[in-house]
């Protein structure tokens, strides 16, 4: 008995359709987010595993709730949860077939998260004497950058933000 090449290749895309689809139907395609932040390369983690550095676009399923957690050694971790909403099509009176069970009706909001992280050395008040505060501020950020701890950009960041903080208690 000699088999179809039709028939083989409908048997293959119904086995891979069984094996890898339930995981598209639970967890739904992907779709693109962006993860930025100021400053750049900070790790980035999603539900607690390691995916890369920022700035990065990356694919998430779109019927999940996702943790994205941002780290930067020097700096205060920023989170952010990425949860299904209904979009425009979730409208439609009538919702069924692959379109429901794959989560076309739903979008990943928000689809870009953007941290601005804020430097340990922020200070949380200005103390008895503010300009010696800042001043000491400064310097330990200025003692970093020549021990090579932190980058020129992270530097300037970092020097803006001590800054910012004391001209907006005066």
């Amino acid at each position: 008995m000699k088999i179809s090449p039709y028939f083989t290749s409908a048997l293959i895309s119904l086995s891979s359709l069984l094996l890898f689809g339930c995981a598209s139907f639970e967890r739904g395609v992907p779709q693109k987010v962006t993860v930025i932040s100021l400053p750049t390369e900070a790790s980035v983690y999603v539900n607690g595993d390691a995916v890369g550095i920022t700035p990065m676009e990356m694919s998430l399923p779109r019927k999940l709730t996702h943790e994205i957690r941002l780290e930067k050694h020097g700096f205060n971790s920023a989170v952010k949860y990425f949860a299904p909403v209904p979009n425009d099509q979730a409208h439609n009176f009538i919702r069924f077939g692959l379109k429901e069970d794959l989560g076309y009706y739903v979008d990943l909001e928000p689809g870009t998260m953007k941290a601005d992280l804020k430097s340990e050395l922020v200070p949380n008040s200005t103390g008895a004497d503010p300009f010696e505060r800042m001043a000491k501020q400064a310097l330990e950020a200025d003692r970093r950058l020549e021990a090579g701890e932190i980058t020129p950009l992270d530097h300037k960041y970092i020097v803006e933000q001590i800054i910012e903080f004391f001209e907006s208690k005066f």
